[in-house]
């Protein structure tokens, strides 16, 4: 009885969905139509990322084919259809076409849950939603065997911090957020599936953390060209009409890309619509997303404003009013006391859209925006109408608002209980700043605010420059692509040129470029040839845009769905002109594609080319992969070649695979190297030695003469000794190593074959040197003679590393070094040298030790800082590590190397120790770390006093100096990435220590408090780095001696020297901080009277620990700004040239324009 009472109300609910949707009043209502949902929609294009890093298409259908519950989260940015997706989805279930596994949906807007004030449970909001008996609703919730999908649009309005609160049962009554929390955790109905629709990406740590199952993410792209036609076909039901707007559209390219956005194709498809009757040009001169939305303005102000009882400017503030409240309280539903408040009369407004909000007793009349993005609009041409006072304090907020909501992003959610709210806030408020960029171009103002007789303010131009300028210093690496879209609205290319032009890399790798995102950076690319290093993600339709502009660059880094004509372009015009120099190319998911990865790169006329095929799941298949990499060097003229052989790899379907057709893989692949006329060198990564590369290394050593070197690594087994073969090779002139897993043969050059034919040629093999290491195992490493290896330092380049990542919490570096040609180089901040076998890029940095590995090793002890080593395979062919030792007979055979995979540890034997470091060969990259035996007694070892000044403080009347005895190969980098907020004292700083001695420091002239008196001197190779005395100095002392004692000898080991305490700020010399106090000093009575952001600067030097507390309460007491200025100067007399600088420091970011003027007397 219940089944067939339930049958009946679903049908219903089904009927009446159906009748909502298929004549769902759309976007059109401007023109005074309605179209169907079904005739109009057309779907956009939609991505998953893969697990490597790449991504697919996939179909909106895809997303819930299979019968088992999911959760899904769509993201897209503003205007991306994603509402109008769900929409579809409820349409094509209602009618039967397509959802069939679910017995019911249920489509949740969050903009209207926001509106329910009182609590409810799961069955009430469902009700509501749908106007379902919540009755039967509960009935379903508590049969698991019902099957539900759940659509949540507009997942950014969530509110409340409820992702710690838990529905023990579906009846429990909670707030809306909560309950959605809940269906999202499963909590109510393990059995359902969920779409939630977001602006922003949905963090699995916050609402899904206690979720069993992880969300699929997708994301919404667009229209591409081929849906943005269909679009147009659809809107246009006239032939005539439809082909000719298309046309102008697409001979357009600019407006051509912004209608891969929907709701941007639905306005330029209107306001061609209207202006085919006028006869008038189709389309103007649009350049940017803000030129849009004016044009639109326009045209609707022209055609549909007539009747309105009230003039354009009114109209304009009122609906900027309304809009900005909606912004700063997160609102985009309005009832009729708050529309009525600033809107004369809304219903004819043609910007906003009425309709009826469902309550418990009665419905309600409410009104939203046409759209969020015109909500977005109104509110930054709210900004531009005000008075100029007024509109540079909203915008200064406004900036500040977002500013703050990037900083806290790099911040725990612990440390500040409302950042999740301040974060999406933040995002919301992005794109007002965008479309403010847009609007202080004067052609805005020219095409309709004059014509209207309405004023605007453009003095915020100058505001908005400076705050993108500051942020592209301090947040490229999170949001390069925002910053480049506002330069882009801004649209001067001077601007745009200087800006970009200190920038060196651009990395865009972390999130798919949509085709307007491409056609922002092609613009911007334009407008600055400075920047040489590219990482995009990208896919091959969009990367045609960005074509004739990455060319010029050096490196280019490109995550892609497909192997495109494209790709190959850019692998043709490697070398061409030197500029283009090194392609990395990864391949997104794809079943067809047989590789993953390619890299190329020219240097001296040749060119190098590693292709990694795909990895097979090991799952589906019993045996190992046979050809996992293929690496080769030719000359740059076999590049079309290259070309043909990547094309021939691609065609393999078992490439990389193993089992039937390997025989057939390994002869096409032989094959096509075969076919490189200059064939120089080849490296195979090979998972299990089989017979079949004996015959690759005859074929190619016989049909290569050009051939000079041939590598091969395997994975999952050793090499056999292959004495035959060796002997073949040598009669041949060739030699061949074998050292494990990996065999080098090389052609021996004529000068040498004498000797080789003389002395046979010797093969390394495995040893166990030390049985009483248990699981360690030492090895020889030294796959060349001592007297062949390059130790010389002298022939080292002498190279300064970028940063590229800083761990503020662990205070360590990460270094990238890109080496350009082979050779040896030598890292100026850690002194490690690389031995290059050729162009390729190196990360590293120092990490903690971990005592406990050393365990079972013995009579070991720490010897150095610990390195954390990665690089292209076989990049690198030599490591040499810096020691401390003042080397002897008897400590020079005590040192090795540990290499740490995991909780192993190989102890690896030196092939070299010179008098600085300690050379090893390697062929695989993870942790490296000098070790030596214990030896007694102690040897002294080079070491180094580092001295840093702590900032002076309002508590702390008095310099404090922080003294540091380490050994030689601690970085001063490390140290000083630890103690930030003090100033490095650079001195001479090398002496010779003893560790476990006893030492002590002297002063000069005495009196000085130093502690400890004395201190036991320890090999610190971190990972903290604690001052080991401390030297308290009076305030106003800027120069004394100091020596180090050894309290047993009784000598000085440190001879006294002077010390100079200069630079009162971090980063700071002499003549800044003369500079700085000398320009406070000159202009006090200008500053007082013209200093606007006295609280601001008086907020960061009172997080300084500069400013009391008493005298900080009488500046925020004080009700002018020239009183607060002249309390602030009692804190800078008082705290001497240290507070100064700090104040013209801050006084430069936040007044920049003020200090500049009154440098040049104006």
């Amino acid at each position: 009885m219940f089944f067939l009472e339930w049958t009946k109300i679903v049908d219903e609910y089904k009927m009446s969905m159906k009748e909502k949707y298929i004549q769902h009043k759309h976007d059109h209502f401007l023109l005074g139509q309605e179209a169907s949902l079904a005739d109009l929609y057309t779907e956009p294009d939609i991505i998953q990322k893969s697990i490597n890093g790449g991504f697919r298409k996939i179909s909106v259908k895809e997303m819930f084919r299979l019968n088992n519950p999911k959760t899904v989260t769509l993201q897209g940015n503003p205007g991306s259809g994603k509402s109008f997706l769900a929409q579809k989805i409820m349409l094509d279930w209602a009618s039967g076409e397509h959802y069939l596994i679910f017995d019911l949906v249920f489509y949740l807007k969050y903009e209207e849950l926001m509106c329910i004030s009182e609590e409810i449970n799961v069955s009430e909001l469902l009700s509501w939603s749908s106007n379902l008996p919540s009755n039967l609703i509960s009935e379903m919730i508590f049969q698991s065997s019902c099957n539900m999908l759940f659509l949540i649009d507009g997942f950014d309005e969530h509110r409340l911090m409820c992702y710690d609160y838990c529905l023990l049962h579906y009846s429990m009554k909670a707030p809306p957020d909560v309950i959605v929390c809940a269906l999202l955790r499963k909590e109510i109905h393990c059995r359902s599936s969920l779409l939630v629709m977001t602006r922003t990406k949905v963090k699995q740590g916050t609402v899904f953390k206690r979720s069993l199952q992880s969300p699929y993410h997708i994301k919404i792209m667009g229209f591409s060209e081929k849906k943005i036609e269909e679009y147009f076909q659809k809107f246009f039901q006239d032939e005539e009409i439809f082909r000719k707007a298309y046309e102008s559209v697409k001979s357009n390219e600019t407006l051509l890309t912004a209608c891969s956005v929907p709701v941007i194709c639905w306005m330029i498809c209107t306001v061609i619509k209207e202006r085919v009757n006028d006869d008038a040009n189709l389309t103007r001169v649009l350049e940017t997303t803000t030129s849009i939305y004016v044009d639109f303005l326009s045209t609707v102000l022209e055609h549909h404003c007539q009747g309105l009882n009230e003039s354009v400017p009114n109209l304009l503030r009122s609906l900027g009013q309304l809009a900005e409240r909606g912004m700063l309280e997160q609102q985009v539903l309005f009832d009729e006391k708050t529309i009525n408040e600033t809107v004369q009369d809304p219903v004819n407004n043609p910007f906003l859209n009425k309709f009826l909000l469902e309550k418990r007793i009665q419905q309600e009349t409410m009104f939203r925006f046409i759209h969020l993005s015109f909500q977005e609009f109104f509110t930054a041409l709210y900004f531009v109408l005000l008075d100029e006072d007024e509109s540079q304090k909203k915008v200064r907020e406004l900036l500040h608002t977002v500013a703050r909501g990037w900083a806290l992003s790099c911040w725990s959610v612990a440390k500040f209980s409302n950042r999740d709210l301040e974060l999406r806030n933040s995002k919301q408020l992005q794109s007002v700043i965008l479309f403010l960029c847009g609007l202080c171009k004067n052609e805005m103002i020219d095409s309709i605010f004059k014509k209207h007789n309405v004023t605007v303010s453009i003095n915020i131009k100058t505001q908005l420059k400076e705050w993108i300028h500051q942020c592209l210093l301090r947040y490229q690496h999170k949001n390069m692509m925002f910053i480049l879209r506002c330069l882009y609205a801004l649209h001067e290319k001077s601007f745009i040129g200087k800006v970009l032009g200190d920038l060196v890399q651009i990395d865009l790798s972390k999130t798919p470029l949509n085709k307007t995102d491409c056609w922002v950076l092609w613009f911007c690319l334009q407008c600055c040839e400075g920047i040489r290093n590219l990482r995009l993600n990208v896919t091959s339709d969009h990367l045609k845009i960005l074509q004739p502009a990455l060319c010029s660059c050096e490196e280019l880094w490109l995550m892609v769905d497909d192997f495109s004509e494209d790709v190959e372009t850019f692998l043709l015009a490697l070398g061409e002109r030197n500029i283009l120099n090194q392609l990395i190319v990864k391949m997104g998911e794809k079943r067809s594609q047989s590789y993953s990865e390619i890299i190329a790169s020219v240097k001296d006329g040749d060119l190098t080319l590693s292709v990694s095929c795909c990895k097979r799941n090991p799952r589906l298949s019993e045996s190992p992969q046979v050809l996992s990499e293929l690496t080769f060097t030719c000359s740059r003229s076999e590049i079309s070649s290259c070309r043909n052989l990547l094309q021939t790899l691609q065609t393999l379907p078992s490439f990389g695979g193993s089992g039937e057709g390997v025989l057939v893989e390994t002869v096409t692949v032989t094959n096509a190297l075969q076919s490189l006329s200059g064939l120089k060198k080849v490296h195979l990564e090979v998972d299990k030695w089989t017979d079949e590369w004996i015959s690759v290394i005859c074929s190619l050593i016989q049909t290569c003469p050009s051939l000079n070197k041939l590598k091969i690594n395997t994975r999952l087994s050793f090499i056999p000794l292959l004495v035959t073969l060796k002997e073949s090779l040598r009669l041949k002139g060739w030699t061949m190593t074998v050292c494990r897993k990996s065999m080098l043969i090389e052609r021996v050059k004529k000068r040498d074959r004498k000797s080789l034919t003389d002395e046979e040629p010797k093969t390394k093999e495995r040893e166990n040197e030390d049985e009483s290491l248990d699981s360690v195992s030492c090895v020889p490493l030294g796959a060349k003679s001592s007297s062949t290896a390059q130790t010389c330092l002298e022939d080292a380049d002498v190279f300064t590393p970028k940063y590229i990542d800083q761990d503020e919490t662990k205070g360590t570096n990460t270094h990238r070094f890109v080496s350009p040609h082979a050779g040896q180089f030598q890292c100026s901040l850690t002194n490690l040298v690389f031995v290059m076998e050729g162009k390729g890029e190196v990360l590293y940095k120092i990490v903690p030790w971990d005592p406990r590995l050393l365990d079972g090793l013995g009579q070991m002890k720490l010897a150095g800082p610990l390195y954390n080593i990665d690089c292209f395979e076989g990049s690198i062919s030599q490591l040499h590590l810096p020691h401390c030792e003042i080397l002897s007979e008897e400590n020079k055979v005590s040192l090795a190397v540990a290499h740490i995979t995991g909780d192993n540890v190989e102890v690896l034997q030196p092939l070299k120790v010179s008098s600085t470091h300690v050379i090893i060969n390697i062929t695989e990259f993870s942790l490296f770390g000098l070790i030596k035996k214990i030896i007694f007694p102690e040897c002294p070892v080079q070491s180094q006093v580092l001295l840093f000044v702590r900032p002076l403080s309002v508590k702390r009347k008095e310099k404090i100096l922080d003294v540091h005895l380490l050994p030689v190969t601690v970085p001063v980098s490390e140290v000083q990435s630890q103690h930030k907020e003090t100033v490095y004292i650079k001195t001479t700083s090398i002496c010779h220590l003893i560790p476990g001695r006893q030492y002590s420091l002297c002063c000069q002239p005495e009196g000085f408090e130093v502690q400890p008196q004395g201190q036991m001197f320890e090999c610190n190779f971190g990972p903290n780095y604690h001052p080991t005395f401390e030297v308290f100095l009076d305030v106003n002392t800027e120069e004394f001696k100091m020596g180090v004692l050894d309290i047993t000898e009784k000598v000085e080991v440190w001879m006294t020297r002077r010390i100079i305490l200069t630079g009162q700020s971090p980063n700071a010399d002499t003549a800044d901080v003369k500079m700085a106090t000398e320009f406070v000093d000159k202009h006090r009575d200008q500053l007082v009277q013209k200093v606007i952001s006295v609280m601001s600067i008086a907020d960061c030097l009172k997080g300084k620990d500069m400013i009391s507390s008493e005298l900080y309460g009488k500046l925020n007491a004080a009700q002018t700004d020239q009183e607060k200025m002249r309390i602030l100067f009692k804190v800078l007399d008082s705290g001497g040239r240290e507070v100064k600088y700090e104040f013209y420091i801050q006084l430069e970011k936040r007044e920049k324009h003020l200090v500049e003027d009154l440098k040049s007397g104006c």
